[in-house]
C-alpha cells in the first residue's frame, strides 16, 4: 500500500471513530418542547354516576416539560346540570409513549368532593398539538356528603401550545 493511501486509510479511520464518539456521547434529542399549553375539550364530557350526564366545556392550562412532566395550574368544567368546581390545584401529570396520566385530580360537585388520578392515551406523536382521551376513567368520593361513592369520566382534550 502506497504512503498516500495509508494515511488516506488512517485518516477515514480516525474521522469515523470520532463519529462514532460523538454520536456515543450526544444527548438524545428532547421530543416535548417545554412550555405552557392550553387543553381544550373536543366534544363533551360524560360523567356516569348511575346516569349519564354530559358537560359542554372545560379548558386546562399549564406546563409541560421536555420530559412529558405536566402541571396543571388552572382548570374549568362548564355546561353541566350541576356545578363542578376543579379543586386543590395544581395537579400533576404526564405524557409519555402515548399514555397520560393526571395526578392529583380534583372537583366538588353537588356537595361531594371527587377525586384521584385518571388515565388516557394520546395522538398526535411527543408534540403539540397532542389528542388525549380519557375513557371510562373510575373517579371516587373523596369527601363531603356524597350519595354517589365514585363515577366515571370520559372525555377528550386538545393540548396546544399556548
Amino acid at each position: 500500500m502506497s504512503r498516500t493511501k495509508k494515511l488516506a486509510a488512517i485518516a477515514s479511520t480516525s474521522a469515523a471513530a470520532a463519529a462514532i464518539a460523538v454520536a456515543a456521547t450526544a444527548s438524545p434529542a428532547l421530543a416535548w418542547t417545554a412550555g405552557p399549553y392550553t387543553a381544550n375539550l373536543s366534544g363533551n364530557m360524560t360523567i356516569n354516576a348511575g346516569t349519564n350526564v354530559t358537560c359542554t366545556g372545560s379548558t386546562l392550562k399549564g406546563n409541560i416539560a421536555t420530559d412529558g412532566t405536566l402541571t396543571v395550574t388552572s382548570a374549568s368544567i362548564s355546561g353541566c346540570p350541576a356545578s363542578v368546581t376543579p379543586q386543590n390545584l395544581p395537579w400533576g401529570g404526564k405524557m409519555s409513549a402515548g399514555s397520560t396520566t393526571i395526578t392529583g385530580f380534583s372537583v366538588q360537585a353537588l356537595g361531594c368532593n371527587y377525586g384521584g388520578s385518571i388515565s388516557g392515551t394520546y395522538s398526535g406523536g411527543d408534540t403539540l398539538p397532542a389528542t388525549v382521551t380519557f375513557t371510562n376513567q373510575t373517579v371516587k368520593a373523596t369527601g363531603g356528603f356524597c350519595l354517589v361513592q365514585s363515577v366515571t369520566l370520559s372525555a377528550t382534550y386538545v393540548f396546544s401550545a399556548a
